[in-house]
């Protein structure tokens, strides 16, 4: 156990299974335990700079494992140094509250709401969105992803913290003392159930059919990048047609709605009327609805583009205009406020969002008040993230009850019942058509999130205030 004393084994460890949590080359067993090493090298005192700069090279190496085109290697390192003081700053406030405060509020839950609770503010408000979430390590665990369906990504990335605290606290009384006490007794078996009681729920829902009825819906994929659209117009020419020719044919498999992916062709501004003319008449043709995504430069010698899509119904009638809303870091992209809307349809209430609108907790969440049947998602990725952005789209779908039909360039185009079952799925780099047809349920399926939303946060604030009037109460009662 000597070595659990040790400041460079617990970094080093922290580091394997932190580097390995999220992301690609996820291994989802060890973010249960991934954030132990560094709870434990807090609790004996360990320098805070080491710890400071451990943090920024882990985090800065995690984000590596994404590094392909377009997404360049400096930006692992401003994410590095922004994830590794934030997480530095937070285990500093958790070590406060547990030396100061000990005796009047739990370190283990205050651990895992301050983290959940800081997670779910960048999920709502910071230009990461969801990406750094805990709950995104157990994405392929689908029996587990259906408690999202209760509260949320938010209550599972608890879970999660709440597991961590716990095995760290029981082992440093078990170095210290040799045994363990009755509130680590407690956590521990309180983990346990609330584990197996998730399982035994997610497994159950599983079994279910979602009532209603079902449509067969299509993606259709670009195999170009926009790079190549914007320097070469011979190619870009030939793309639009290629994309035209592949709607048409996801119609003649029996698609009724057909979505493009993010910027599937390049539209210059004095072509834009002509262009929509075409979707509109083709929608009328193939009698199918198209959600034509496309980009729009908006200036002659710099790389800076419009980002929108068309939803064209089979009448040729335009039932939506939308622009991206959440716009990543650093891309050459325009905002354009848009209302995320419900489209009535002859099969139900449907949504729209592009690409990395869904990592924003903020706009998801209006989509789950909008109870959509299924949210269609135009979306653009790179081999790095391949195929871990569409699956995150999933755990949307799953808190928001919906069906999700991502069409993706450069990674996996999907489409998912509303509790995250693939009813197919595309890789853009296998040798295929770029077309994707499948069927999928169109009803809403009733959570408690929509309705609730994130409680969990809601029941941490609590948690703070009452221990914090607690304190406060205590306090007074020593100075008297």
């Amino acid at each position: 156990m000597k070595f659990f004393n040790q400041k460079r084994y617990l970094l080093f460890m922290g580091g394997v299974f932190l580097g390995f949590t999220g992301m690609n080359w996820n291994i989802p067993f060890f973010a249960w335990f991934a954030l132990v090493p560094f709870l434990r090298y807090v609790r004996l005192g360990h320098s805070w700079w080491i710890l400071l700069f451990s943090l920024i090279l882990i985090q800065t190496a995690s984000t590596m494992r994404i590094v392909s085109e377009p997404f360049h290697i400096g930006i692992a390192f401003v994410s590095g140094i922004q994830g590794g003081i934030v997480f530095t700053i937070l285990l500093w406030i958790w070590n406060q509250i547990r030396l100061k405060f000990s005796n009047h509020i739990s370190p283990i839950l205050s651990f895992a709401f301050l983290f959940t609770i800081v997670e779910w503010l960048g999920g709502n408000g910071s230009a990461l969105g969801v990406w750094c979430m805990f709950a995104n390590t157990q994405i392929n665990n689908l029996i587990l992803m259906q408690s999202a369906s209760l509260f949320g990504a938010t209550g599972i990335s608890f879970l999660i913290f709440f597991v961590n605290g716990s095995f760290e606290q029981t082992l440093s009384e078990l170095i210290f003392n040799s045994t363990i006490s009755k509130n680590s007794r407690i956590s521990l078996i309180t983990c346990f159930l609330l584990f197996v009681g998730l399982l035994f729920y997610g497994a159950f829902r599983l079994t279910n059919t979602i009532e209603g009825k079902s449509i067969k819906v299509g993606t259709v994929t670009s195999k170009i990048e926009i790079q190549t659209m914007w320097l070469d117009p011979i190619a870009n020419q030939k793309n639009t047609e290629i994309v035209f020719q592949r709607t048409k044919q996801a119609a003649d498999e029996g698609a009724k709605v057909i979505v493009w992916n993010e910027g599937a062709v390049l539209i210059n501004r004095k072509e834009e009327d002509y262009f929509l003319k075409k979707v509109s008449n083709l929608a009328k043709e193939i009698e199918s609805e198209i959600i034509a995504a496309y980009i729009v430069p908006l200036k002659e010698k710099e790389f800076f583009m419009e980002n929108k899509l068309y939803w064209i119904g089979k009448d040729g009638s335009t039932r939506q205009i939308y622009f991206k809303q959440f716009i990543p870091p650093g891309e050459p992209v325009s905002h354009t406020p848009s209302e995320i809307r419900a489209i009535e349809t002859e099969w139900g209430k449907m949504s729209v969002a592009i690409c990395y609108d869904f990592d924003s907790l903020q706009l998801t969440k209006k989509h789950a008040e909008l109870r959509t049947g299924v949210t269609f998602i135009p979306a653009s990725d790179w081999k790095g993230i391949n195929p871990f952005h569409t699956e995150m789209a999933t755990l949307r779908g799953i808190e928001n009850g919906s069906s999700i039909v991502r069409s993706t360039r450069g990674a996996l185009s999907g489409i998912y019942d509303a509790y995250g079952r693939p009813k197919g799925t595309l890789d853009y780099y296998e040798d295929n058509d770029g077309v994707l047809v499948a069927s999928v349920p169109i009803s809403v399926v009733p959570t408690l999130y929509q309705s609730l939303g994130n409680w969990m946060i809601a029941l941490g604030g609590f948690y703070f205030l009452v221990s914090g009037a607690f304190i406060f109460v205590n306090v007074l009662k020593n100075r008297d």
